[in-house]
This record gives C-alpha cells, sequence and structure tokens, in this order.
C-alpha cells in the first residue's frame, strides 16, 4: 500500500529520528488554578495551550501544569462542563508563567475556541467570520457516513448527496470546488469538482469540525470562495520529563436502516514531550430502505485509520501524521438492475513544526495527499471504466509576529502542486500539472469594544496540460488573483456583540471546468469544458448580532455574495450521437446569493434545553435573471432536551424530541426543471415540503473510570416518505429519502 507514496515514508521516517533542540531553552512552565466564582476548585477542566498542540486537565483541587514550553506567544483555552469557556492570550518566556482562571457558570455549552476563521485562535462567538463549531456529544450525535451529512444540521449547512455513502457540504448554496475541505489545516484535493465525488475524509474520532461560512480565501487561497470545512483531531498528549501516560476510546454503533455496524478506536499516550495517537474505524452498509421500498444498490463500506507521532519541548515541537481512508461505494442507477461502484483509496502525510523566533513564532507544514478513484460500471468486473489520479504536495509558512500592545497578525505564504493523471477505458479530462503559490498578512486589534480584523492576499497559479491532443489547446494557463477581507465587531454590552465581515474570495476554473469533452455518467450529459474561463470573483458581506448570557446563546444574521464569471453549465439543445446524451456546454455569468441564518441554545433550567436553527438562501443568476440550480430551500431545525446529574446506576440520563422542517424548492433554473422533466417523464420534479420527526435518549453507566456512556436515537421516527431536493438520485428513484433508523451507539474511554 505504501510503496506508492515515497513522500509519506519520508515524512513517516523524520517523525522518528532524535530531535536536537537548536540551542538553549527558551520558555519555561506554565501552571495556574481553575476555579469557580464562589472560590470553589474546578476538577477536571480541560487547558489547551492551542497553538503548541499541548493539553491537560485540571486536578481535584484545580490545579494544572505545563513543563518545558517553548517561549511565544500562544492562546490559552480552559473549559469545564457547566462554565462558560475561557480564552487568554499568554507570553511564554524563559522563566515559569502562573494563570489562574475563575470561571463563570453557564447552562449553555459552547465551543471553547476555534482556529480556522483567523489567524490567532478565538473564541466562536468573537470571530469577525461567521462560524460554527461541532464538537462533544452533538458532534456524536449526528455522526453519518458522508460528512456533508454529518454537517447538515449545521445553520446554513446542507448535502448534496449521492445516496448514503457520497454527502458534500453546501454552504449557503455553494459547494463542490467553492468549499474548501480541510484535514486539520491541509488543503484536501479529492477531485472534488464532480457532484458524485465526496471529500474522502473520516470524522468518527475527530475532537471538532469547524466551518467557516462565507469567502475565506485570504487564509486559503482558492476554493474557499463559499466557505470552509476543518475536521480537527484531537491533540497529542504529553507529560512531565520521567512521567508517563497511556488511554484512549473506543465506541461502537449499529444502524438498523441498512443493517450497518459502525465502529472507531482510539489509543494515545505520551512519555516526557513525546506522544503518539493512532485511530482505526469502519462501517459497512447494505441497502437503505426507503419508507415505500428498498434503494437498489446503495450500499457502502470504508475503513481507515491515522497514526500521530510528535516530539514537544522547550525548543519547540515537531509532529508527523499519517492517515490512510479506502472506500467502496454503490451508487443507485435509474436500472434497478444496475450495479455501477466507486472505489477510492486516500493516503494523506504531513509534517508540522513550530519553533519561537524572539518574541514571534514560526510554524511550518508540509502534506502530500494521494487519491485514487476507480469507476466501474458493475460489481463484477475488474475493468476500470473511469481512472482519476490525484497527487497533491503542499507547504506552508506562518510568522506569528510578537503583539504590539493590542495589535496582533501574521505573514503566510503557501505553496501547492498537483499532478493529475487518467486511466481507464473512458477519458473525461486530460493529465495536468498544477502549481500555486500564494503570500498574505493578516492583522488583528482589540481595541476596549471593539474588534478589527484586516487581510489581504495575492495568488499565482499554473495549469500545464500534459494531452494537448486531449485538450484541444495550447498546453499552459496561469491566473493571478487578489483577495481581501476586513471585519469589525463592537460589543454593545457584555452579552451582545454586532459583527460586520466582507470578504473577497476567488475560485481558478478546474481542469474539468475547461477541458471536460465527453460523457459524465454522473450528470447524465456529455459536458464540454470551456478553455477560455476566467476566474470566479465574490465579494460578500455578513451582518449578524451575537447574544450569550449564562441560559442563552443567539446568533442572528444575514448575507448578500455578489460572485462575478459565476462558472455554470447550458443546454445546447443538441445531443450527443454516440451516448444519446444531451450536450451542455460551460460558460459564465453573475450571480447574487442572498439569505439568513439564526442558531439557537436556550436553557431555562439545568434539566431543560431548548435548541434551534433556522436558514434560508435566495441564489439568482443575475446575468440571465434566472434562479441558481442546486440551491436548498428554507429549512428549521428543533429539538427539545431534558438533562439530569442524577447519580446512582444509570447516571446522567439524557431524553430528547426534535426534527426539522423542509420547505418547498419553487425557485428551479430552466435548465435543471427540464432535466427534470425528462427524467420524470415530461410531468418535471415538484419538490415538497416535509417535516421529519428525531428521537434519542441516554445514561451512562459504571463508575468513573469503566464508564460505558449508551445513547439510542431513532431518526425519521415516523417512517416520512420524501425526497430531498439536494438529492441527487432523486431522479433515478421515486422518494429516496431514507426510512426509519434506529441507532444503538456504545462508547467508553480508558
Amino acid at each position: 500500500m505504501l510503496s506508492g507514496l515515497p513522500g509519506a515514508l519520508l515524512v513517516m521516517a523524520a517523525a522518528v529520528i532524535p530531535i536536537s533542540p537548536p540551542g538553549p531553552p527558551t520558555g519555561g512552565t506554565l501552571s495556574g488554578r481553575v476555579t469557580a466564582q464562589d472560590g470553589t476548585p474546578v476538577a477536571d477542566a480541560r487547558v489547551v495551550l492551542v497553538e503548541a498542540g499541548r493539553s491537560t486537565e485540571t486536578d481535584a483541587a484545580g490545579h494544572y501544569a505545563m513543563p518545558a514550553l517553548a517561549g511565544g506567544i500562544y492562546s490559552l483555552s480552559v473549559s469545564a462542563i457547566g462554565y462558560a469557556p475561557q480564552v487568554r492570550g499568554i507570553r511564554v518566556a524563559t522563566s515559569d508563567l502562573v494563570q489562574d482562571f475563575v470561571l463563570k457558570p453557564s447552562l449553555v455549552e459552547l465551543p471553547a475556541i476555534q482556529v480556522t476563521a483567523t489567524p490567532t485562535t478565538s473564541d466562536p462567538l468573537t470571530s469577525p467570520q461567521p462560524t460554527a463549531v461541532v464538537q462533544g456529544a452533538d458532534l456524536e450525535e449526528t455522526q453519518a457516513p458522508s460528512l456533508g451529512e454529518t454537517l447538515d444540521r449545521v445553520a446554513g449547512v446542507h448535502s448534496l448527496s449521492t445516496g448514503q455513502g457520497i454527502g458534500k457540504p453546501v454552504i449557503r448554496g455553494l459547494t463542490s470546488n467553492r468549499v474548501l475541505v480541510l484535514d486539520n489545516g491541509q488543503r484536501m484535493e479529492t477531485q472534488q469538482w464532480g457532484d458524485e465525488h465526496g471529500p474522502n475524509i473520516e470524522t468518527a474520532l475527530a475532537d471538532r469540525i469547524e466551518v467557516i461560512r462565507g469567502p475565506a480565501s485570504v487564509l486559503y487561497g482558492s476554493d474557499a470562495l463559499g466557505g470552509v470545512v476543518n475536521v480537527i483531531p484531537k491533540s497529542l498528549p504529553s507529560t512531565a520529563p520521567g512521567e508517563h501516560v497511556f488511554g484512549g476510546e473506543v465506541t461502537a454503533a449499529y444502524v438498523t436502516n441498512g443493517k450497518e455496524p459502525d465502529g472507531a478506536l482510539l489509543v494515545d499516550g505520551a512519555s516526557g514531550g513525546v506522544g503518539f495517537r493512532a485511530t482505526l474505524s469502519g462501517r459497512s452498509s447494505g441497502d437503505v430502505r426507503t419508507p415505500d421500498y428498498t434503494l437498489w444498490n446503495s450500499g457502502n463500506r470504508a475503513v481507515g485509520g491515522t497514526l500521530a507521532i510528535g516530539d514537544r519541548g522547550d525548543w519547540g515541537n515537531v509532529t508527523a501524521t499519517f492517515a490512510q481512508r479506502d472506500e467502496r461505494i454503490s451508487l443507485t442507477d435509474e436500472d434497478p438492475t444496475a450495479t455501477p461502484t466507486q472505489r477510492i483509496a486516500t493516503s494523506r502525510a504531513r509534517l508540522d513544526g513550530l519553533f519561537p523566533i524572539g518574541g514571534s513564532r514560526l510554524e511550518l507544514s508540509a502534506g502530500y495527499e494521494r487519491n485514487r478513484r476507480r469507476e466501474f460500471e458493475d460489481d463484477q468486473t475488474s475493468d476500470v471504466a473511469l481512472g482519476l489520479l490525484s497527487q497533491n504536495w503542499s507547504f506552508d509558512a506562518h510568522l506569528h509576529q510578537a503583539p504590539s500592545g493590542n495589535l496582533s497578525g501574521v505573514l503566510g505564504v503557501s505553496a501547492m502542486r498537483t499532478v493529475f493523471d487518467k486511466f481507464g477505458e473512458e477519458t473525461l479530462i486530460p493529465n495536468t500539472h498544477l502549481s500555486n503559490l500564494g503570500v498574505f498578512g493578516f492583522e488583528q486589534l482589540h481595541a476596549d469594544r471593539w474588534d478589527f480584523s484586516l487581510g489581504a492576499r495575492y495568488d499565482y497559479r499554473r495549469l500545464s496540460i500534459q494531452d494537448t491532443a486531449i485538450a484541444g489547446v495550447e498546453d499552459t494557463r496561469s491566473w493571478n488573483s487578489v483577495t481581501g477581507n476586513a471585519g469589525v465587531l463592537f460589543k454593545l454590552a457584555e452579552p451582545a456583540a454586532l459583527v460586520l465581515n466582507v470578504g473577497r474570495g476567488f475560485r481558478a476554473p478546474s481542469s474539468f471546468d475547461l477541458f471536460s469533452n465527453g460523457v459524465h455518467e454522473g450528470t447524465v450529459a456529455f459536458e464540454r469544458g470551456n478553455p477560455n474561463l476566467r476566474t470566479e470573483k465574490s465579494t460578500n458581506g455578513d451582518l449578524a448580532l451575537r447574544v450569550q448570557t449564562t441560559n442563552l446563546a443567539i446568533e442572528v444574521g444575514g448575507f448578500v455574495n455578489w460572485i462575478q464569471d459565476y462558472i455554470y453549465t447550458v443546454p445546447t439543445g443538441t445531443t450527443d450521437p454516440g451516448s444519446g446524451f444531451e450536450i451542455y456546454d460551460v460558460t459564465q455569468g453573475d450571480a447574487r446569493l442572498e439569505g439568513f441564518e439564526t442558531a439557537a441554545r436556550f436553557h431555562p433550567t439545568r434539566w431543560l434545553h431548548l435548541q434551534g436553527t433556522a436558514d434560508y438562501v435566495r441564489g439568482t443568476n443575475t446575468s440571465t435573471g434566472e434562479p441558481l440550480p442546486a440551491v436548498p430551500p428554507f429549512r428549521a431545525t428543533y429539538e427539545v432536551r431534558l438533562e439530569s446529574s442524577h447519580g446512582g446506576v444509570f447516571r446522567d440520563p439524557w431524553l430528547s424530541f426534535g426534527g426539522e422542517t423542509n420547505a418547498r424548492q419553487t425557485r428551479l433554473d430552466p435548465a435543471e426543471a427540464a432535466f427534470f422533466a425528462q427524467a420524470f417523464g415530461g410531468q418535471g420534479y415538484q419538490s415538497e415540503a416535509y417535516t421529519l420527526v428525531n428521537a434519542g435518549a441516554g445514561f451512562t453507566v459504571g463508575n468513573a473510570r469503566t464508564a460505558l456512556r449508551v445513547d439510542f436515537s431513532v431518526r425519521n421516527l415516523f417512517d416520512k416518505t420524501y425526497a430531498n431536493f439536494l438529492s441527487r438520485i432523486k431522479t433515478n428513484a421515486e422518494n429516496p429519502g431514507q426510512g426509519r433508523a434506529v441507532i444503538l451507539r456504545l462508547s467508553t474511554a480508558f
């Protein structure tokens, strides 16, 4: 498996080479005590030195300590159940540092940090950009085979699905190459331009998933035009010199619909500053049952694992990570006897380093990714109909400046090279080599009740075509892009803030947009690219009100996103004689997306929790005056949850009841409507409003060391017949929505 991954082997070899400190120690020990407002100690509070990747927990007296830290500027986060989290900027020097925290009680459980939207760690509620963080019990309850479905309950985020195994995040009506997916900050290039190509990443053992809604090209370059999704693992453990620690967690689940077993294992440990983490996960599903029938050829299988090892000391830290994920996905075709399948293997390796430089901090990251996708006409053949191999090398260097007063910032350089090769019987796009170089700067200013942020970036991208006979054009294409971001946050009062953010993003056209010239089975069309495409440019404005008290957290916001040179396809009215599919040409125009999002959590008492979201987006092709395709309709989610801190044999029981309501989508792009009309025998597709009801319950048994958490939930409790507007197989099968699913999940830590 690893013979084709020399870059990955070099990365892993680097992880086990003894690392010598480059000079005399530059840091000391960080310690302190965490207490409640009444002075009582807070035990088991999680203390994280974010940028250094160091974490620990407080003891019974509320004390914590982190020895042998590299000098520099960091964000120190403290969180505990029942208290509002805190984030504090600190400077680690050669002497020891003491940081005590007094936590305020809070019935609302909020994420302590976000690291994706800004170069410096911040509270999600004070970030200048609209962000969402899914973690803890929320992440466990929403786990699904695909990334899109896992995030489907986040305000402003939907899932563009192709059956059970493929789900792509849709942020504010944009998806595919307009939404960038990161694996702990490492850019993923898994051929996401295809509608039936999902992000190949596992979330079962993630610490949290962070979502940016809106352009983030200043930090991440091309493809972050609509938003960013960052899947973040747990940090590596570390201990004091001479001490050792070992632990882990196990999760097992079973879903009745599709007879889907699901399991995950994590083990980690540390000896002094050297820590490691290993994970293994897998799931398998048969054909999915709808309320009316069993959906043919809809099973999937995935298995994956990761290994990370790192060394941390007062000289800095170095971490190496390797991940492997293999998938086999069956695709429901309009012919119930057909069995097309996809087999995808993704390997990912990276090497990260953090080094203090005076009062500044240098972060370096080098990564390699190999994504091999094979598509087969049926599940019995070994002949590859379409083969796609993408290899991606990336490098990032971030210099975090030493703060000057209330001003902090970062300068960054990002480089990437992607080599794409095709194989198999079919030819859709030519072999290409892609290179990208970006430089950026981002500054943040904290001034009393005001927070300001300002960033700018320049990118140069060059695409070299290896098969000019297939492309039919000269062998190079290049693009230049300048993007920027400006945000301001004003604290109206202690619990409320008003946020305004304006960002500009871009997306360079993909090889598929430029050079496709053939049958694309995923879209049931003959698609012809346009080699003269320009980059897409977006200008997005957000205005939001955020309120946080001890029992209420709410965010209400609206946005407008203007996109210049929006890339889309139009039907030509002619048919390809070889396939019988209609020919679609790629073209450009201008577009506008506007809408709103709201998310609220209200805990009137310690045992009663109410939460819900609502979102709506309206997409318009302003060049034609017609609606944009694949834009989700209005949706609302809601949940009532009862929790108790009752002890005894069955501890911490909970009970929930909720659901979601999806409106009917009445705004269809003409080409979309024509395609639906053909698929449904001239009748056209009429999306119907529907409501799904969910329920759940759970408890914990055993003592603290052998605690077993038992969670039981039911999705689509009343076995409702429905078809999600963003389901791509709704034209292959009538009402393909998943029927009732009973889920039993067991989890424990050791």
